[in-house]
């Protein structure tokens, strides 16, 4: 196959993937009251500096705009089309004077060392790997600074082959809470909380749009094979959650430097 065409190939499975993850509400498991009840473990006075990494199209963006109405808030995302959307939300919450999304790399976010009160990244920190997001976070941190973040973790001691070694697959670095604790610890961090998401953080805003997006995939790109593996992929995703759901689940964690 041809540089070219192989490169084409890599752009509309992109486009495919965009259509699905997108335009969704939130860019994985989660919803505003998780993000608030991980907001009232942060210790300390309200934050006046907030960056939010990964920040998808911006969903917890505006929670927290909402529950920290004297907070300048930065929200990052690679992906402009995440961007894009997160500021028009932004826009139509009224609050683009003191909130607002940019295109960046959240491994190096553009902030001065010692500006940010707190960093917030909810289903991304895998982007990075949390020693090493944490490692590079740290400097950016003002005193008092704390970092949170979610996280997939097992729920049981000893998961089914079949879904222990689809997570791997898809995401090498999966591990139980010791092994997420031991990367904070490691990167120089301390859990000041964590709780874990119920299944419902999973379907409402991610998984039961995701299977109307699928649908609409399907419906407009019929006889397209990248279309179809994009789709299929999700829908295996969403097939895994049903039948092993109760096997693993997302965590938030609260932490800050020791």
């Amino acid at each position: 196959m041809a540089d070219s065409e192989l490169e084409g190939e890599h752009s509309r499975a992109f486009e495919f993937f965009v259509s699905v993850y997108g335009t969704l509400p939130r860019a994985g498991p989660g919803g505003d009251q998780y993000t608030l009840e991980a907001l009232r473990h942060v210790p300390g006075p309200g934050a006046r500096t907030v960056l939010d990494l990964g920040c998808g199209p911006g969903a917890q963006t505006i929670a927290l705009a909402r529950a920290m109405p004297q907070a300048t808030i930065i929200a990052v995302d690679v992906l402009h089309q995440m961007v894009d959307e997160a500021n028009r939300r932004i826009e139509l919450e009224g609050e683009a004077g003191r909130v607002r999304a940019v295109v960046g790399d959240m491994a190096e976010p553009d902030a001065a060392p010692g500006s940010q009160d707190l960093v917030w990244c909810e289903s991304a920190i895998y982007n990075v790997g949390i020693t090493e997001a944490l490692q590079a976070w740290r400097p950016l941190l003002a005193d008092g600074g704390v970092v949170v973040f979610s996280e997939p973790t097992w729920l049981v001691d000893d998961p089914p082959a079949e879904i222990r070694d689809w997570w791997l697959a898809e995401y090498p670095a999966f591990c139980d809470r010791a092994g997420i604790e031991a990367k904070v610890a490691a990167a120089g961090f301390r859990v000041v909380a964590t709780f874990d998401l119920p299944a419902d953080a999973w379907w409402d805003d991610y998984y039961a749009p995701m299977q109307e997006r699928i649908r609409e995939l399907r419906r407009d790109h019929p006889d397209d094979p990248i279309a179809d593996e994009v789709a299929s992929s999700a829908e295996h995703e969403i097939a895994q959650f049903v039948e092993f759901g109760h096997t693993y689940c997302y965590a938030f964690f609260v932490v800050e430097p020791v």
